[in-house]
């Protein structure tokens, strides 16, 4: 059985101006969407991808092959505030972390008109333009007695509707069964961690898919972790994952019908992001040897 999953990134920023010893706003930006560079993409696979906010004083229009900021200002990594949010109520659906970014007093001082979040100064996941309520480009200043917070949110939008088709074949490549599946996403809370992205753990489930912010019915017949070599687990491109998982003889004996995928971790999930279910169902016995084969892959956010 192989499963092909794309998710999308992106995300949001904030700016307020405060004076030194009041929490008085003396300056504040629109909400601006960022654009989510090319570099900051291929980074998710190989470790931590933000741990500092950079701002600058540059002004021309965010391209994907961007690197980093046109003129720097400076950059903090101290998070006043952090916090996870979840969207499932309508569509798009999409889970993520708002992060409060803090500039000491004067350590932003100057006009700020574009911004980004990476783990290098020179190394940006992403990069936006300061925008005014009419989302036009502006510019926010900062005076020497003044603090900057930078509010972003990074979010995750997960494909929300799955479907396809597999055979399923013995150990020679004859065919033994053809099946169906429908997915969707299966969000029920996270912890804002960055990390890595990669496929952590295929849970087996003998019940049905009941709905986005649920696991599905039924009892757990049988799980793969990423520990000990039950899971091969690769990156053939920068922006994409491959993770075959193998279940021994002694391994999810019964009845196939949903899975639980533990995988495209920005962030920590409290639960799989990706289910499954399977029509009909593949019977397992502690006879058989069976691998799943999980491909996924990552980009920007494009609206429908």
């Amino acid at each position: 059985m192989n499963l092909d999953i794309h998710t999308g990134l992106g995300a949001r920023f904030k700016l307020q101006v405060r004076k030194a010893g009041t929490d008085e706003i003396t300056n504040e930006s629109a909400w601006s969407e960022n654009i989510v560079l090319d570099s900051g993409l291929a980074r998710m696979s190989v470790g931590d991808w933000y741990d500092r906010c950079c701002v600058g004083s540059g002004n021309s229009t965010p391209k994907a092959g961007q690197v980093a900021l046109d003129n720097f200002i400076a950059s903090t990594t101290t998070k006043q505030t952090t916090s996870s949010f979840i969207e499932i109520t309508t569509k798009p659906y999409h889970y993520g972390v708002r992060i409060t970014w803090r500039f000491g007093i004067g350590v932003a001082a100057g006009n700020i008109s574009e911004l980004g979040i990476g783990w290098g100064n020179n190394n940006l996941w992403d990069r936006a333009l300061v925008k005014d309520t009419g989302g036009n480009p502006t510019t926010i200043t900062v005076l020497s007695d003044e603090y900057l917070d930078v509010i972003s949110e990074i979010r995750v939008y997960p494909k929300d509707t799955i479907t396809g088709a597999f055979d399923l074949l013995d150990k020679f490549g004859a065919l033994k069964s053809t099946h169906s599946f429908t997915g969707m996403p299966c969000i029920e809370s996270i912890t804002a961690t960055a990390r890595k992205i990669s496929l952590e753990r295929l849970v087996i489930t003998n019940g049905g898919m009941v709905g986005v912010s649920q696991t599905p019915s039924g009892s757990q017949i049988g799980i793969v972790k990423n520990e000990g070599g039950l899971v091969e687990h690769s990156h053939p491109t920068p922006t994409s994952l491959k993770a075959v998982c193998k279940l021994d003889l002694s391994v999810g004996i019964g009845e196939h019908r949903s899975f639980l995928l533990g995988m495209f971790g920005p962030f920590l999930l409290g639960q799989p992001a990706y289910q499954f279910e399977i029509t009909p169902p593949i019977t397992k016995t502690n006879m058989q040897e069976m691998t799943y084969t999980v491909t996924g892959s990552w980009g920007r956010y494009e609206p429908s």
